[in-house]
């Protein structure tokens, strides 16, 4: 058989090429159609009882079902790249989907960097599984499409079919201070109004979450309520309910989200909300020496979304910048009255 000449092979290539690059198109336009699609349904009441956008059957099923219909859409264009069509297409258009959600103010930055390990890891997922699953000799997948499309309202009717407990988490930080209890005892009952700048640079507030600024408390002893103010007029009451001076301070708190503005966090993760609340604090002041003791800082934290186990993980790290920041304000003024004659 004579060499199929050069001008049929570049056509050849051509055509391949361009197949590539409609694939490519057409792919990620469907696919980050249908994720604003769910994302907008999940935020319905239709899917409430599953956990609305803060629920396995979003954060999971989504991405995962956007994966396998990257690849069912490459065949049914012929597209032999199926690196493309299972990684990078799922993997982008989940990508470009956060940004959009970040900048068009639809979720909180924190929600995003919380939610984008799951989503790229079921994302590349559903595109590798449909890629070994579904027969290579079939070009229209027709059938496999309409699965992956309607995957994630499967899941919602199933996740919402389970009751999710809710878990306590306890998160405590401890800092050491030169300064005696009866030093520090007055800076944890009440704590004046705190210069923005003297704050240490944490993450947390680079994305957006709101400074501490004072507490106040109106008079002394179990029964007393103490008033924390955070930035964009966020504020906790905390009802004392042990007051042994100077050794441990401990209260109750509370959150009320109709009164913490919409805007200081994001709906879904609002303190006394659905998902996530702060039940109480306790302050405990252990003595070393004459000169030097240790403060405890420990808050409770109730969880109640589909994924406590990871939802906890961020809570830690989250709760430990906000409890540290608090502690080093804390230790500079009672060492600065320490210092004092």
């Amino acid at each position: 058989m004579d060499p199929v000449p050069p001008p049929i092979e570049e056509e050849a290539r051509l055509r391949r090429a361009h197949v590539r690059k409609v694939s490519l198109l057409v792919t990620s336009v469907v696919v980050l159609g249908v994720a604003g699609f769910f994302r907008w349904a999940f935020a319905t009441n239709w899917f409430a009882s599953a956990g609305g956008v803060v629920s396995l059957s979003f954060i999971a099923s989504v991405p995962f079902a956007c994966g396998a219909l990257s690849v069912t859409i490459g065949r049914c264009f012929g597209s032999d790249n199926w690196p493309l069509h299972a990684i990078f297409v799922p993997f982008g258009t989940m990508l470009l989907g956060l940004a959009i959600c970040v900048v068009a103010g639809i979720e909180a930055i924190l929600c995003v960097i919380m939610a984008a390990p799951i989503v790229f890891v079921a994302a590349v997922l559903g595109g590798l599984l449909a890629h070994f699953l579904l027969p290579r000799n079939h070009p229209k997948p027709r059938l496999q499409v309409t699965l992956a499309v309607f995957l994630p309202v499967l899941a919602a009717w199933g996740e919402s079919a389970f009751r999710w407990p809710s878990e306590t988490k306890d998160i405590t930080n401890t800092i050491r201070i030169h300064a005696p209890a009866a030093r520090i005892w007055p800076e944890i009952t009440s704590v004046r109004p705190i210069d923005p700048e003297k704050l240490r640079e944490s993450w947390i507030y680079q994305i957006g979450f709101p400074r501490p600024i004072a507490a106040e408390i109106d008079r002394p002893g179990v029964g007393g309520t103490r008033t924390a103010t955070f930035e964009r007029d966020v504020s906790f009451f905390e009802t004392v309910t042990v007051w042994d001076e100077p050794r441990i301070l401990s209260f109750t708190i509370h959150a009320d989200p109709e009164f913490i503005p919409h805007t200081a966090f994001d709906k879904h993760i609002i303190v006394g909300g659905r998902f996530y609340d702060v039940l109480d604090g306790t302050y405990r002041i252990e003595p070393v020496s004459d000169n030097e003791s240790l403060l405890h800082l420990t808050s409770r934290h109730r969880l109640g979304t589909r994924f406590n186990s990871y939802a906890a993980w961020w809570s830690v790290r989250i709760m430990d910048e906000i409890q540290g920041t608090i502690l080093e304000v804390i230790r500079t003024r009672a060492e600065n009255e320490a210092k004092q004659p």
